[in-house]
């Protein structure tokens, strides 16, 4: 017992996490609205406290280049990315925008954004690059991104960043989407994948396009396997649990490990 509980605690298993976050890059600004931030926020918060996660909001104001820069050691199992992606005109490449006005040369692996209807500014925007070079990782996580072609076919060098740091799925649409319908969307598939207990695959392929802007915009997941489509965030969960529980057994030995990893030193030294 005592040497399985040191290789155990020895060990950083790539553990799902019961914390979430509700990154709202958006906010209160166009094309969304007070109502409709709050309305998003606490639906959300909702759903998921009722599956057993611990829930983060971040405001606005708060989603700056520094704030992404922490983001793989916050350990977060669910990511909600409500915020603007940038389609670049040349390369076939999305950014996710920040809410921090941009200045020449500040940061590495980020872009000039600018928003259509608001030409007079531009602000920081994230790269794939950016995701690439986190300290830290995303244990298993669920990246769910919101915006307008953040998973648009031919440009998921965003999608896959996040799955090489360790994220299990990357959701995200193809094209333009309203921000109403993302909204709703993404309460509609939090609903399925937690409390109808869906797979990824079943509760993307029942998510309801976008029309509001042509082509269509549908909503799918990254990578495209049966492992990822068969999966259900309950499982995911069950396995957080005992996880939890295994590393509370192993707290209660408090000295079987300094005896074990004594012992394993000491054994090494006859080889």
């Amino acid at each position: 017992m005592g040497l399985v509980l040191s290789f155990i605690l020895l060990q950083r298993p790539n553990k799902f996490s019961l914390k979430a976050a509700i990154i709202d890059q958006i906010g209160e600004n166009y094309p969304s609205d007070s109502e409709m931030a709050r309305e998003f926020n606490e639906t959300l918060t909702n759903i998921l406290e009722q599956a057993g996660f611990s829930v983060t909001y971040h405001k606005r104001e708060t989603v700056t280049v520094n704030f992404f820069k922490e983001l793989a050691k916050y350990d977060y199992g669910i990511i909600s990315l409500r915020a603007h992606y940038a389609k670049r005109s040349s390369e076939t490449e999305v950014d996710i925008f920040t809410s921090e006005e941009y200045s020449e040369g500040l940061y590495a692996y980020v872009s000039e954004g600018h928003y259509t209807w608001e030409q007079d500014k531009s602000y920081f925007a994230i790269t794939p690059d950016f995701i690439k070079n986190l300290d830290g990782s995303f244990p298993k996580s669920i990246i769910i991104a919101m915006g307008c072609w953040s998973l648009k076919s031919g440009y998921e060098e965003m999608a896959d960043a996040f799955i090489q740091k360790g994220a299990t799925v990357y959701i995200g649409w193809t094209e333009e989407v309203d921000i109403g319908h993302s909204d709703n969307e993404t309460v509609r598939l939090l609903r399925m994948l937690l409390e109808e207990k869906k797979s990824i695959a079943d509760a993307v392929s029942n998510v309801a396009p976008d029309w509001t802007f042509p082509p269509e915009s549908h909503m799918k997941f990254y990578p495209q396997t049966d492992i990822v489509g068969n999966l259900k965030v309950s499982d995911l969960i069950a396995d957080a649990k005992d996880s939890s529980n295994l590393q509370g057994m192993i707290a209660s030995f408090k000295l079987a490990p300094a005896l074990c990893i004594t012992f394993i030193v000491f054994k090494r030294k006859n080889f």
